[in-house]
C-alpha cells in the first residue's frame, strides 16, 4: 500500500501516534493520539483488526507496543533492559518479565503488529514501551498524576489494554520527537537479538530518564 493513500482517511491529516498493547480476544489496547492532544481508544481481538483500525485513519509517525520487540537466547529469555529496570526502580519480575515468561499473544501480536505494519510502509519508526513499569517507575503508580503531565484527556479510555495503549503512545511521541533521549535498547547482553539489524529492525526503546 503506497503511503498516500493510506493517508487518505486521516482526520484533516493530522499527526497522530499509536500505542498497542497486545492481547487476546477482546483483549488487544489501540491508541491514537493526535497532535492537538486528541485521544481516540479502540480494543479488538486481533492483529488484522489492529492493523485495520489503523490504516482506516492513515500511517502513524510512531508506534508504540507494550511488548518485548526484540529476545534473548540467555536462559529465561532475559533481557539487559529488563534488569536495569527492575533494578533501578526494584520492580518485581512478576511486573517486568523475561520473555519466557509472557503469555504468547502479548510476544506474537507485538512483533507481527510491527512487521505487518512495516509491510504498508517501511519507514514507520516503532518503539517497544512498558505502561505499567514506566507508571510505578516514574509516576509513582498514578495515573492521574501521568495524565497531568503529558496532558491526556479525562476519561478516554474503557479498560486498562486502552489505557496502556495510550502510555504507549506517549512513548512513542516523547521519543520520536526527541523529548526523551533515553534509549534502553542500546546497552543489551551480547545473547540477544540487535534491535539496529534484526528482521524486525530498526527498533527503539524510549525512557523518560537516564537509567545507570
Amino acid at each position: 500500500m503506497k503511503l498516500g493513500y493510506s493517508l487518505l482517511g486521516m482526520k484533516n491529516w493530522k499527526r497522530f501516534w499509536v500505542g498497542a498493547d497486545p492481547g487476546g480476544k477482546g483483549n488487544f489496547g489501540l491508541a491514537f493520539l493526535y497532535q492537538d492532544g486528541e485521544v481516540e481508544c479502540a480494543t479488538v481481538s486481533s492483529v488484522d483488526e489492529a492493523i485495520g483500525k489503523i490504516l482506516h485513519i492513515g500511517i502513524p509517525f510512531g508506534l508504540g507496543v507494550d511488548a518485548p520487540m526484540w529476545w534473548s537466547s540467555r536462559e529465561g529469555g532475559g533481557r539487559k533492559v529488563d534488569q536495569r529496570l527492575r533494578k533501578a526502580y526494584s520492580i518485581p519480575s512478576g511486573t517486568v518479565q523475561s520473555a519466557n515468561s509472557l503469555q504468547g499473544a502479548a510476544l506474537v501480536g507485538g512483533a507481527l503488529l510491527a512487521f505487518r505494519l512495516r509491510q504498508m510502509q517501511s519507514t514507520v519508526r516503532i518503539t517497544e514501551s512498558h505502561p505499567k513499569a514506566l507508571l510505578k517507575a516514574c509516576f509513582c503508580d498514578n495515573w492521574e498524576k501521568f495524565a497531568e503531565e503529558y496532558n491526556v484527556p479525562e476519561n478516554c479510555w474503557r479498560n486498562e489494554h486502552e489505557r496502556d495503549a495510550i502510555i504507549a503512545a506517549i512513548c512513542a511521541r516523547e521519543g520520536f520527537e526527541e523529548r526523551w533521549s533515553t534509549d534502553l535498547s542500546e546497552i543489551r547482553y551480547q545473547s540477544e537479538q540487535d534491535p539496529r539489524k534484526y528482521w524486525l529492525a530498526p527498533m527503539h526503546y524510549f525512557w523518560p530518564e537516564w537509567l545507570e
